[in-house]
């Protein structure tokens, strides 16, 4: 099962070709996702930060959707988060949580760092129009290239110790990445994969689908 939460961001980096079995809509994730034509199957959250207009506007499609009001400390997207989790898919995808407020980008980054910690079995992952991003947990893995070419290796808790580097256009082996280095920036898969692997530590990994120009 593929399940996708839809936050509140820009509607302009969501992208167009959204696939998923079921739609959790994060309070105004709820508006953007029917602005592009999807019915969200839940909602999370009071619809506090949705404008009378707009909800009047989809009042009908809203209430094909079960509303959860919530009364809480944590964010609506972590408790799409959590209540994603429990429906037990392979998959999550978050869209509509980058391009806007950096606050809510780095709880949301924070968030779905914890969740990859706890559930290692389900893939979470961030994507927008031009990039993709997650975390990678100590093993192998294989990074498809997708329509991601461009591939940036960053230590997200702790040093990522004895990482190596396959199918890449800058290849490593049994290197590390600090908690305050850049080096591993904008590297390229080659063919259509490549592998990463490392001993420690939680990377955080940003496919993106074209160069930055630095």
């Amino acid at each position: 099962m593929h399940i996708g939460i839809c936050g509140g961001g820009p509607k302009q980096e969501i992208p167009s070709n959204l696939r998923a079995d079921y739609w959790i809509g994060a309070d105004s994730g709820a508006i953007r996702l029917l602005e592009i034509g999807i019915t969200p199957d839940l909602v999370i959250g009071d619809l506090d930060s949705i404008r009378e207009a707009e909800k009047q506007q989809w009042a009908h499609a809203l209430q094909q959707a079960v509303q959860l009001p919530v009364d809480k400390d944590e964010t609506d997207t972590f408790l799409a988060l959590e209540k994603a989790t429990k429906l037990q898919p392979r998959r999550i995808t978050l869209v509509g949580v980058t391009g806007g407020r950096l606050d809510h980008y780095q709880a949301v980054l924070h968030d779905v760092a914890a969740f990859q910690e706890r559930f290692p079995e389900i893939h979470f992952e961030l994507v927008d129009k031009q990039n993709k991003i997650y975390f990678l947990v100590p093993g192998e893995t294989t990074i498809e290239a997708d329509g991601y070419r461009y591939c940036s290796f960053f230590a997200w808790k702790g040093s990522v110790t004895a990482i190596t580097l396959q199918g890449f256009k800058f290849p490593v082996t049994n290197d590390t990445i600090t908690s305050t280095s850049s080096r591993f920036t904008s590297n390229e898969i080659l063919k259509d994969s490549g592998s990463i692997s490392f001993s420690s530590g939680i990377c955080l990994c940003i496919q993106s689908s074209e160069e930055s120009g630095d």
